[in-house]
């Protein structure tokens, strides 16, 4: 062992917090490929555009790491599949908890999808304290929306107003939920992260949500994409948390940032277009997830600017190759408050994700702590903290979890560096 190996030891065994995560699919749809492509775990890519991560850094350095996961030594991608759905169809949940193993805690943004996937409460067998959930704002409206469609109004009653008081009251029941510890926002993928800070007046949100009406039906149901409502939802979201942070319930909210599918519109996926809100709502708790990937150093600025302001560091394990993850890693540090930083997997369908995010973040954290211990930017206990911080006292701050680190059943897990 070198002099790095009590650091070495820490990031590589530490249990830690998933701060943003989903659901895992359930047994019976593990291996419908058609539907979930195994090589999603490495890329946003959808259709024809999935048929090149073959040939991306992300899958082939997947690919040697999933042979060991299935304790193959075949490097083939078919052959990787046929082992896989050997796991699948013998244990499954054998899968599941090795791909988790060394995870404290998930916080599941469980409203991803609804079909297919296992509840909330079925991942709490694979971690050492029960899941909780991060509510998706948008998914509640559009539910909402849905049900509002079934009552007869009175007649002094609008449509609007119905919507506006039903909303409050979910997002009111979330805040005094005690599985709830956060709340979501996907804003970034409907109108874009410029948020305008104050609400429209009643008269543009009733007609927005008209639109957002005339625009889905019952049965295939609504998607909320019109900017007046989509920033509404949004504003009201910052004004309960204010409130509520007031009397000492701290709940934060996170917006999905930077990296996505091309259903996204990356030039307004920079959180920089968030300045406004963040600076509106100073009391309120604002994640900037997924690393804001391409825009880390912005988000790296903003956290380190806000007192309100924390970026996760998700998703660009594993979609980024190594040394991709690196540069990220570095430039959240760069400026960016150690304490600010939090780690996620975003992991999401196939346990693979989950378990490929935490290796690959243990190892390019690993090379940076120890590289600026070597060159004295960090002292040894500094890095150590450091560590601590990200992977697990950071959430546990930021989410109210009381977690206890008393009995850590992880401390031989070995993640090697390479």
């Amino acid at each position: 062992m070198d002099d790095y190996s009590s650091l070495r030891h820490l990031v590589r065994t530490h249990p830690l917090i998933d701060n943003h995560a989903h659901n895992i699919l359930g047994r019976e749809v593990a291996t419908d490929y058609d539907s979930y492509p195994l090589e999603s775990i490495v890329s946003e890519a959808h259709g024809r555009a999935m048929a090149n991560a073959s040939t991306t850094l992300p899958m082939i350095r997947a690919v040697k790491q999933l042979s060991e996961l299935y304790g193959t030594s075949s490097e083939d991608w078919n052959e990787l599949v046929e082992a896989r759905n050997r796991w699948v169809k013998d244990d499954y949940e054998g899968l599941v908890r090795r791909s988790l193993e060394g995870t404290h805690t998930l916080l599941l943004d469980d409203l991803l999808s609804e079909d297919d996937v296992e509840a909330y409460s079925w991942h709490d067998r694979f971690a050492t304290a029960a899941t909780k959930r991060i509510v998706r704002i948008e998914v509640v409206a559009a539910s909402l929306l849905a049900d509002l469609m079934d009552y007869q109004r009175k007649p002094d009653e609008t449509v609007w107003g119905l919507f506006r008081q039903r909303f409050l009251d979910a997002i009111d029941h979330a805040m005094d939920d005690p599985a709830v510890v956060g709340f979501k926002s996907v804003i970034c993928y409907r109108t874009g992260l410029d948020v305008d800070p104050y609400s429209a007046d009643e008269d543009a949100l009733t007609a927005s949500l008209h639109r957002t009406l005339d625009s889905g039906t019952r049965k295939s149901g609504y998607r909320v994409e019109d900017k007046p409502l989509n920033d509404w939802l949004v504003q009201q979201t910052l004004k309960a948390i204010t409130f509520k942070k007031a009397a000492r319930i701290v709940k934060p909210i996170q917006f999905h940032t930077g990296l996505g599918d091309n259903d996204i519109s990356l030039v307004k996926a920079n959180p920089a277009y968030l300045q406004p809100l963040i600076a509106q709502y100073q009391n309120a708790d604002i994640v900037l997830l997924h690393s804001a990937y391409p825009f880390t150093r912005e988000a790296g600025y903003l956290a380190s600017v806000y007192p309100n302001v924390y970026l996760d560091l998700g998703e660009v394990f594993p979609m980024v190759s190594r040394d991709g993850q690196e540069k990220i890693l570095r430039q959240s540090l760069e400026i960016a408050p150690m304490n600010r930083l939090l780690w996620s997997t975003d992991g999401h369908f196939h346990p693979e994700t989950f378990w490929l995010a935490n290796r690959q973040f243990r190892q390019a954290l690993e090379k940076v702590l120890v590289e600026y211990v070597q060159c004295g930017d960090l002292s040894s206990v500094q890095a150590e903290n450091a560590a601590k911080g990200i992977l697990f006292e950071n959430s546990n701050s930021l989410y109210s979890l009381n977690a206890s680190l008393n009995d850590n059943p992880f401390s031989s897990y070995p993640f090697p560096c390479q």
